[in-house]
């Protein structure tokens, strides 16, 4: 009976802090996402929105599972996926032409969803390793869009930003591994570089791990510097 009962509560409790994966289209770019709750927070509150994307070829809810899932400050916390079908999963932008393809689109759905939810500030981006790149781009085409950025394990291209207006206010934090063996430590410092030039204020965290560094001994510094942020914003709402 307790099993049965525990099962019930579980059921509920899912259900209750998780939206149904929801699709948005755009002309360029079609965007899922999946939203969950952290910190006992209910669909129909007001909150401070997180916005999560994942590495290359994982999805949002393994990458909910291994590094957002120990959040306990009230949040909305929209996990995208990456919008481009590769052999390995799906992927975020890399090239100069599918950065003008989907960097814009994707921003665009950040203002949507900040309008269809009950949202306090502007939402927080946080992107690991592709996501990272993407969390990058949007720093310096559309960081208007966000209250802050936290860029991990990701890089940075000048030809990637191409032509047109650079939009700077958000503030970023990001963070990369000196040992990384997927994306150089030292893409990552060029990275910052490319941000300062557009001055975009950024505070830059190197820690001594490697690519996986986030879900490891990286975790509880990052959950706890994006906390403060959406803390901060819940505060001030």
């Amino acid at each position: 009976m307790k099993n049965i009962l525990y099962r019930i509560i579980k059921m509920f409790r899912h259900w209750w802090y998780q939206d149904v994966a929801s699709t948005m289209f755009d002309s360029r770019s079609n965007l899922s996402y999946v939203v969950k709750y952290s910190g006992n927070a209910k669909a129909s509150d007001c909150l401070p929105m997180l916005i999560a994307l994942h590495g290359d070829g994982d999805s949002a809810n393994n990458f909910y599972e291994a590094a957002l899932d120990q959040f306990k400050v009230p949040a909305r916390i929209i996990l995208f996926e990456a919008p481009i079908l590769h052999e390995c999963g799906r992927v975020w932008p890399y090239s100069p032409a599918q950065y003008e393809e989907h960097g814009q689109a994707f921003c665009e759905a950040v203002d949507q969803l900040a309008i269809k939810y009950a949202t306090v500030n502007k939402p927080v981006l946080l992107g690991f390793s592709g996501g990272g790149a993407m969390a990058y781009y949007q720093a310096v085409k559309h960081g208007d869009s966000y209250s802050y950025i936290f860029p991990i394990s990701g890089l940075l291209l000048n030809e990637q930003l191409g032509r047109g207006t650079f939009k700077s206010n958000a503030k970023v934090y990001a963070y990369h591994g000196k040992s990384d063996e997927v994306v150089p430590f030292s893409a990552a410092k060029k990275a910052v570089k490319i941000l300062k030039k557009h001055k975009v204020c950024v505070s830059f965290t190197a820690f001594e791990s490697g690519h996986q560094g986030m879900f490891s001994n990286m975790k509880a510094e990052i959950t706890q510097t994006v906390e403060e942020k959406l803390d901060k914003l819940l505060r001030y709402e």
